[in-house]
């Protein structure tokens, strides 16, 4: 109960900020101008949740000192770049949403592209969104995940088709199709992917209309991974259902055992020993927007338990070489490039499994276009680290790809 009343006070204090800052928002000046949209989410049980998401990207015209009200409420042009990045941050027990995806937006939409950036149901700021799930099985969970990515990457491709013809018919300009490419970190990356080969058996909703998957042409896997660290604690020598089960338990008791874990589970030591950041310069700044992100209300049964114990971890990946025939079927239709951590001459923390990806890729080659990047950044989070690396290396690969498809 003490968690869940300081959860609200966070949320609280949020719409509050976000109020202000709606206030005041006619006298910010903006480069990047972030708008906050929505769509509605339908869960396999019927129930429909509205799900709120950001778009990034410049003002039109690229003017860095402007009315930002007046940037928000304008009509949308066409990206510069002519790209849309769909951002999906990772998923954890320790991570920040899509905080997690804000900076490398506000890097890529000053490069002329257009950013969605997307979050994990029960890793939000919203309240709403966070519970929509909490009666959702665990053995059910991952499957309710990847029909939620379909339902998000369809919903923004729709979107871009819309923004598209709205920006056609103000310019006179001749129709051209959006170009998509999801950035996508960690497990989130094999998510992604299984979501968009699930869209090619989606149909429009109107006849003519473009599919979905069509759009997109292109994903990026930062430091992609398949298996969450193994649990620590006196739980983990449980079968893990049973684990997880427990963890849930104790999680939302209000019993006195239900406060000693919660004060366990809740505690700076606790953060500090799943966080992925320690010892970098930019330590202190992440965790204490870690530690802010953790104290957000949500189903502790449904989040916390779930991917402390597995339960996340894209299904059906026993092996390094299963993920590889997967990723190997992805290149008959998309561009795939791979971010990687920089290697550590000394040992491979749980980032090498990206690095173990690409080794066996290597080894059993491949068609199609498949390329890698190695990035300056030791972090399974790259991304949060070397956020400018990661950018340069997007951008690089963008207009390439642009360049060799003629557009």
């Amino acid at each position: 109960v003490r968690v869940s009343n300081k959860g609200a006070r966070i949320a609280s204090n949020l719409v509050q900020k976000r109020y202000l800052l709606d206030i005041a928002a006619s006298e910010v000046t903006t480069d990047a101008t972030f708008r906050y949209k929505s769509f509605t989410w339908r869960t396999s049980a019927g129930n429909r949740h509205p799900y709120e998401y950001i778009i990034a990207q410049q003002p039109a015209g690229g003017g860095t000192a402007r009315d930002a009200l007046t940037a928000v409420e304008e009509n949308l042009p066409s990206p510069a770049s002519g790209w849309t990045l769909v951002l999906i941050p990772s998923v954890s027990l320790v991570c920040s949403g899509k905080e997690e995806m804000r900076p490398l937006a506000t890097l890529l939409s000053q490069r002329g592209h257009r950013c969605y950036i997307l979050e994990w149901p029960g890793w939000t700021q919203d309240v709403q969104t966070n519970w929509a799930l909490e009666h959702c099985k665990p053995e059910c969970l991952a499957e309710e995940y990847q029909d939620f990515w379909c339902q998000a990457l369809d919903h923004v491709a729709q979107q871009e088709l819309l923004l598209a013809k709205g920006s056609q018919e103000r310019e006179e300009a001749a129709e051209k199709a959006p170009q998509l490419c999801v950035v996508a970190a960690s497990s989130s990356a094999i998510y992604a992917l299984r979501a968009l080969e699930a869209l090619t058996a989606w149909e429009p909703e109107q006849d003519g209309a473009a599919k979905a998957f069509e759009l997109y042409k292109s994903v990026v896997m930062v430091a992609p991974s398949w298996k969450a660290p193994p649990p620590s604690g006196w739980l983990s020598r449980l079968e893990r259902d049973r684990a997880a089960y427990w963890m849930g338990a104790f999680l939302h008791s209000d019993t006195r055992l239900g406060r000693l874990y919660r004060n366990s589970h809740f505690s700076p030591q606790n953060l500090r020993r799943n966080f992925s950041h320690a010892g970098t310069p930019d330590e202190e700044r992440l965790f204490q927007l870690a530690s802010w992100f953790f104290q957000r209300p949500r189903p502790y049964a449904q989040t916390d338990a779930m991917v402390t114990y597995g339960f996340l971890d894209p299904a059906g990946v026993e092996s390094v070489d299963s993920l590889v025939a997967e990723i190997k079927a992805h290149l008959l239709r998309l561009k795939i490039l791979l971010l990687l951590p920089a290697t550590d001459s000394q040992f491979r923390n749980p980032q090498s499994q990206a690095l173990d990806l690409w080794d066996a890729l290597k080894e059993q080659g491949s068609h199609g276009v498949l390329e890698h990047r190695e990035l300056s950044s030791t972090s399974s989070l790259p991304h949060e680290l070397a956020t400018s690396a990661v950018q340069f290396a997007v951008d690089q690969w963008l207009q390439q790809s642009t360049v060799d498809s003629g557009s």
